[in-house]
């Protein structure tokens, strides 16, 4: 009887444990799917969706090598338009022919730059003060970059199609513009607090 009793339990602890690795390695199969879901967060799809759509629209060059050089540069406040827009192709300006057309793209780039700035200032009023955010920051420096290049062409796009650029959307979407710089100077500015509090926290 004895004997019975020690060969069932020795076989309950084995499916027991087989249960548990098995239990264990389910758990491990699960957890490179969690992290790849949290891999690119609502500020870097913000960013992509933008710069993907004015290159897709003519809005910015596709190619251009002077955007992406540009967008190594943590501040963009002092730079001067003629610096990000040196290469920005003619073509879309070349091929406008009806103002009305320009000026609904203006709105929809518009649109996509507010959207991109208020996911920006809501991820940084919620992430943590110890969480770096240069992966987000240079997302946010191409996106800036773009929309500043996407504004000349507008520009001239207006200027040929009626003659002035001081219609109401253009100056919306420069406004627009203006508030993607300063977020972005934002996330700039904590990446440079975070860079000087590592020497204290090392001390």
């Amino acid at each position: 009887m004895s004997l019975r009793l020690t060969i069932a339990l020795t076989a309950c602890l084995s499916v027991s444990a087989c249960a548990t690795v098995d239990l264990n390695e389910m758990g491990a199969q699960s957890k490179p799917t969690a992290t790849k879901s949290v891999d690119v967060n609502v500020v870097q799809r913000a960013t992509a969706k933008l710069v993907a759509a004015f290159s897709n629209r003519g809005f910015v060059h596709k190619d251009s090598r002077k955007k992406v050089r540009s967008a190594t540069r943590v501040l963009l406040k002092g730079l001067e338009d003629k610096d990000v827009t040196a290469s920005a192709p003619v073509s879309y300006a070349s091929l406008a022919t009806d103002k009305n057309v320009v000026l609904s793209d203006i709105r929809l780039a518009s649109s996509q730059v507010e959207q991109t700035t208020k996911a920006a200032e809501v991820y940084l009023a919620m992430v943590p003060a110890d969480k770096s955010v240069r992966k987000e920051l240079v997302s946010l420096e191409k996106a800036l970059i773009a929309s500043r290049e996407a504004s000349m062409i507008f520009e001239d796009a207006l200027l040929k199609t009626a003659g002035t650029a001081n219609d109401l959307d253009y100056t919306s979407y420069k406004s627009s513009v203006n508030a993607l710089r300063d977020v972005t100077n934002a996330f700039g500015d904590r990446v440079r607090e975070s860079q000087m509090a590592k020497p204290n926290i090392i001390n």
